[in-house]
């Protein structure tokens, strides 16, 4: 899958009612979670058009409905039609061998992550045999400053990039280790520049850590991370080194089948 830099044209005669649902789909990406109220003014309609809206979308799976709370969120049609655009990526297609070999070789949970605006967005994921493990699901999404993955993804982007991806301070806190501040996050992002890899202990999800490293494929193909995700109790300090140099092998041997296909 190739980047596209070009925007398409507004057309010429907008169809009102389906300018606002698509409108509404993109709120929920960012948002995750939204009412009525919150459609009705995000949207400048009424709640009865708001209301119709999200039926429509719910009819349609795009949107599904927390039967407790009655806020809506992104419905698994979205998962399913991101993920069928994303079955012709290239790193997905050429990485999923090396992901079976890698977690056979390291035991662990093994993510191939990518950036989705200001998330990130698991297009693949190969969970351990371990009785104890990380689970994974293909589809998940984190905010990039909380996991490893993320971190690595952001490390290839310039610091305006980042802010403009991830809005003002405080940034998201997750976990008590969460970084929250910009300061925090030019200082870390700076040093796995430095290491070729970025970590996380526990900052997405207590007893939760990780590795990541990227995926150096050519000009044009959408950036990617592997992660290997296992509980914090065996991502050991005097572990990570093997972790890493195995992780980046697979990253390597992944670039290159890419490299054939492009």
């Amino acid at each position: 899958m190739i980047l596209e830099d070009a925007t398409p044209p507004e057309p010429a005669y907008r169809i009102e009612s389906v300018d606002k649902a698509l409108r509404l789909l993109w709120l929920l990406r960012d948002e995750r979670r939204l009412t009525v109220s919150e459609v009705s003014n995000r949207l400048g309609v009424a709640r009865s058009t708001a209301h119709r809206l999200l039926g429509m979308l719910v009819m349609h799976d795009f949107v599904q409905q927390d039967p407790e709370t009655k806020a809506y969120m992104p419905g698994r049609g979205l998962v399913e039609i991101g993920l069928g655009a994303l079955s012709s990526l290239d790193v997905r297609r050429e990485a999923r061998p090396e992901l079976h070999r890698l977690v056979a070789e390291v035991r662990e949970t093994v993510l191939l992550i990518v950036l989705q605006g200001a998330r990130t967005l698991v297009v693949d994921a190969i969970e351990s045999d371990e009785v104890v493990r990380v689970s994974a699901r293909t589809g998940g999404s984190m905010p990039p400053h909380t996991v490893s993955g993320g971190k690595v993804l952001l490390a290839g982007l310039d610091p305006e990039h980042v802010r403009a991806l991830l809005g003002p301070e405080p940034l998201e806190r997750l976990t008590a280790d969460s970084i929250t501040t910009y300061a925090e996050l030019d200082a870390e992002l700076e040093a796995v520049r430095d290491r070729g890899y970025a970590t996380n202990f526990n900052e997405a999800e207590l007893g939760l850590s990780a590795i990541s490293v990227p995926v150096p494929v050519p000009p044009g193909v959408i950036p990617a991370a592997i992660t290997v995700s296992a509980p914090t109790a065996r991502m050991s300090l005097r572990r990570m080194p093997a972790l890493v140099a195995t992780t980046q092998a697979a990253a390597s041997r992944i670039a290159e089948a890419v490299r054939r296909t492009v």
